[in-house]
């Protein structure tokens, strides 16, 4: 969704850059995990997705109040909250077993 920002958005696209690269270091890390190690990288991933749920909201509902420049549509960042929870749910799932 940041190629959907408008350029002048400067602080949201460099945010969002940085969770691309928090997630893809932990896709890195995840590929040296064995069964023992893998919760540790979990839980990292559970705050990381949470943090980010919460930046996906907040854009959502500037979106939606017209607040944040974009071509994004509100249903399409609708959406991808639904698609943070989702996987917020299924990480704490993976932490219960």
């Amino acid at each position: 969704m940041r190629g959907l920002l408008d350029p002048s958005e400067d602080e949201l696209i460099t945010t969002s850059n940085e969770f691309a690269n928090e997630f893809k270091n932990l896709i890195q890390e995840v590929q040296t995990m064995t069964n023992v190690t893998i919760n540790s990288v979990t839980n990292e991933t559970l705050n990381q997705t949470i943090q980010l749920k919460n930046f996906k909201q907040a854009g959502t509902e500037g979106i939606a109040s017209c607040k944040i420049r974009s071509i994004i549509l509100p249903l399409l960042a609708d959406h991808v909250l639904r698609e943070a929870n989702h996987y917020i749910r299924l990480l704490e799932t993976y932490e219960g077993m």
